[in-house]
């Protein structure tokens, strides 16, 4: 059971599934406050995701949606101000991903959007749990008058291994809210390939996933207070590609990478 008396500090469905991802990772995000910088695919989502807030927040008393130009000048202003720091942009250039967002925006607002008449948009929680010191913080992307709850992803691929733990922290988030469950949760895949798709993905999450989920965040409490944060090296997460903590963690792959490359330039 959970209630409303609100302690100091909180966890996030995003600090949870990094704890699971790797505990080492956890430590030095969240304990040493290492923020690493931005990468090109993390700027696009979060540009993308202020554009689809920006038109869902007036439509909840417009009952219209802003037209596409007016959410793509917007979403090319929230780029080009989150462009403005130290961003990794990989292997690819600013505009490649400005122009991914720009073209998969542009198609969610004509085919998808107008079907959706929000009821709540970043709705907020912050819920306390009994087998847990912390509170259980976050934000609901969107919650329709029909009862929904929506979560957007912007990514490059279509996805795979979908990871329903983030729909149940929502679903759970919306009984706290109002004493009843959402109709529906799903994700929203907004796929920015040449060709842009839209992709619904609903879950069918129950009781039993709420109560499993609210233990696991328990055991994730209990191992953060142990003081024990440890590598997982056999993740497809542990990669310099993937993790900016990586040589950090592991410096000696960082001299081995060296000593290979003076042996081949040699």
């Amino acid at each position: 059971m959970v209630t409303k008396t609100l302690p100091k500090e909180h966890l996030s469905y995003s600090q949870v599934n990094m704890f699971l991802r790797c505990p080492k990772q956890y430590y030095y995000r969240y304990l040493e406050g290492l923020v690493m910088p931005p990468s090109g695919s993390l700027v696009l989502g979060s540009s993308g995701h202020k554009s689809l807030e920006h038109n869902y927040s007036q439509k909840i008393d417009t009952k219209k949606d802003l037209k596409a130009k007016e959410v793509l000048e917007y979403f090319d202003a929230t780029f080009e101000e989150q462009a403005k720091e130290d961003v990794d942009w990989g292997d690819k250039k600013k505009g490649d991903y400005k122009d991914a967002g720009a073209r998969t925006l542009k198609k969610y607002q004509k085919d998808y959007a107008p079907a959706i008449q929000p009821e709540a948009v970043e709705q907020e929680f912050n819920i306390e749990l009994e087998n847990a010191d912390y509170t259980l913080k976050g934000y609901i992307d969107l919650i329709t008058e029909g009862g929904d709850i929506v979560d957007h992803k912007i990514s490059g691929r279509k996805p795979s291994n979908i990871d329903d733990k983030q729909l149940t922290v929502y679903r759970l988030a919306y009984k706290e809210l109002n004493g009843f469950p959402p109709e529906k949760v799903r994700f929203d895949y907004l796929v920015t390939k040449k060709s842009p798709e839209i992709i619904p993905f609903e879950m069918d999450i129950t009781d039993e996933d709420e109560q499993e989920l609210l233990e696991l965040i328990g055991d994730v409490s209990e191992a953060i207070k142990s003081g024990i944060f440890y590598r997982r090296t056999d993740g497809w997460m542990c990669n310099p590609k993937y993790c900016g903590y990586y040589y950090r963690c592991r410096p000696h792959k960082e001299q081995s990478f060296y000593d290979f490359t003076r042996e081949v330039s040699d």
